[in-house]
């Protein structure tokens, strides 16, 4: 697979989501799945040229939904997914499109922002009922919270957990812990087990 096709493809991953809301970035995935299909390289090149000037437009532009610091929902629904070692984790934290990828550019050369609304503070936990639980062939637990969340317990953690019988009368208090992991607390009890989330 050659460099520029995979150019593409990371593209269109990148802006595929944001397609939907934004008419130029349709156009400019179509005309790089258009280039990437050529398959004489000088001319898959020549296409690819041509189609910079449109490609800086359509990154350049923001989505109207990916603007603004996310909400203390939308923080709630994403608590436990580790997005930051997606996206160049251990980096200062961004939050405004102008500080997007721009870890890496001259001061000189970024551009000026407006002032933006303090970001709500980082969640470090979460408190939720279950509405069930189940074990694993191995004796590991998997709870479904109340919120639609689904946690599993690490293979590698050797606690066994000692679940109320009825699913809703447990609760669990799920923190963040040392180098991305979490750990979880069931009811009133100090113990704590590795956990890692599904959904």
């Amino acid at each position: 697979m050659n460099r520029t096709f995979l150019l593409a493809l990371s593209l269109g991953v990148f802006l595929g989501p944001a397609a939907a809301s934004a008419g130029p970035r349709d156009d400019v995935l179509q005309a790089l799945g258009k280039c990437a299909a050529i398959a004489e390289s000088s001319a898959r090149l020549s296409c690819y040229d041509g189609l910079a000037p449109q490609l800086r437009a359509a990154l350049a532009t923001a989505p109207a939904r990916f603007s603004g610091a996310p909400s203390l929902e939308q923080q709630k629904s994403w608590f436990g997914f580790s997005l930051d070692s997606l996206f160049g984790g251990g980096e200062a934290p961004q939050s405004t499109p102008a500080q997007f990828g721009g870890e890496r550019v001259p001061e000189a050369a970024k551009p000026a922002e407006t002032a933006a609304p303090a970001p709500p503070p980082r969640l470090d936990s979460i408190t939720a009922k279950l509405s069930e639980y189940a074990k694993t062939p191995f004796g590991k637990f998997i709870v479904f919270l109340d919120n639609g969340q689904v946690w599993r317990q690490l293979q590698g953690d050797s606690g066994e957990a000692r679940f109320r019988r009825t699913a809703t009368d447990n609760t669990v208090t799920i923190s963040r812990a040392i180098f991305g992991s979490y750990t979880l607390k069931l009811n009133d009890s100090n113990k704590t087990y590795k956990v890692e989330r599904l959904k």
